[in-house]
């Protein structure tokens, strides 16, 4: 199993939120010589409530070619493109051209989106967002098998040839779902399905079933790729204590963009009303990774049992927190303790 992290651009300098390009590359080069498989950022393009301050940025490809080209061995992926706000030829050939200049190490993700903000900002509206997906996905596959293949479902063109200059084209498609359609979709159009990262993983495993059993029907080897928010410490306590607000903060923010939590698998969902009552307590069990490298172990584990993923995604640091060197440490004892133990 490939344990990878997600990574930003935005970090925390003298107490305020700055883009900080120096820290994306010490956390990236610090990850590979740690032994991690790859490194994720997404985009998010609204500025507004929906979003709310967020660690991802406009352009996901642009911050992977900046980290390929700081590292040797590392693989960096979107997570996620947002396909219906942009024309498929272009994320298509876009996507071509940065794996032909890092063969074997980009992937790229893609998701159809569900913040009203990232949408309005392009003249969209967020119901269009399943066409737009599908339609988008049939013209990149086009592009990639070297089909004819008009486009429609709310884009316009034809879908070109691909330049043989650059040779076959092996490139990578993840797509990001967090509903059973949508895993549905992932198995038809992608190569693999990225989890969302705030459900508890026994309700990713009911819809890992999903994926898999289309994944049977057309004939695809299945990929999941688990996504967890994170935070290792030298006991349980200690890892609570760095991370615990952390990580509140996160599954509030999730819960003011609505949609994320499930009365089946959250029974206190009934007593929230606002983000503000929601608690540690209630949203820890089956969904963070905290804790002391034996829980950790121990986590990983049951979760190998109940969903069976072939990779997990960590997120070790937000802009607001912990501290670059706290996650730099946190990498040094995944590498040596919690990666070989899963090789």
């Amino acid at each position: 199993m490939k344990i990878s992290f997600v990574t930003s651009a935005f970090g925390t300098v003298d107490g305020q939120r700055r883009f900080d390009m120096p820290s994306f590359v010490t956390e990236c080069q610090a990850a590979e010589q740690a032994g991690f498989y790859a490194a994720y950022t997404g985009e998010r393009r609204g500025r507004g409530p929906a979003s709310g301050q967020t660690a991802v940025t406009f352009n996901p490809d642009l911050l992977c070619m900046y980290g390929l080209a700081h590292t040797s061995s590392l693989v960096f992926g979107t997570h996620i493109t947002l396909l219906p706000l942009h024309h498929p030829v272009r994320v298509a050939q876009d996507a071509t051209l940065v794996n032909a200049m890092f063969p074997g190490r980009y992937r790229l993700g893609l998701g159809a989106g569900y913040t009203t903000d990232d949408f309005r900002a392009f003249g969209v509206d967020l119901s269009e967002r399943g066409r737009r997906m599908t339609e988008g996905l049939k013209a990149i596959n086009a592009y990639r098998e070297g089909r004819n293949h008009e486009l429609a479902g709310g884009w316009q063109g034809v879908v070109p040839d691909r330049d043989p200059a650059l040779g076959d084209d092996p490139l990578e498609i993840y797509l990001g779902a967090w509903s059973r359609p949508g895993v549905r979709r992932a198995a038809r159009y992608g190569d693999g399905w990225y989890t969302g990262p705030i459900r508890t993983v026994a309700a990713e495993a009911e819809l890992a079933q999903v994926y898999r059993d289309e994944c049977a029907k057309v004939g695809k080897e299945p990929k999941v790729i688990l996504m967890r928010e994170a935070g290792l410490g030298v006991t349980d306590a200690d890892a609570r204590a760095v991370h615990g607000d952390l990580l509140l903060e996160y599954a509030r923010i999730y819960w003011s963009r609505g949609g994320t939590y499930d009365p089946q698998w959250d029974p206190w969902v009934g007593r929230v009303e606002k983000a503000e009552d929601i608690t540690l307590d209630m949203v820890m069990p089956d969904r963070f990774l905290c804790g002391s490298i034996d829980t950790w172990l121990d986590t990983i584990a049951g979760w190998k049992e109940t969903i069976q993923p072939d990779e997990i995604i960590l997120r070790l640091r937000y802009f607001y927190g912990p501290s670059l060197e706290t996650a730099i440490r946190e990498m040094d004892l995944i590498g040596k303790h919690v990666i070989p133990a899963l090789a």
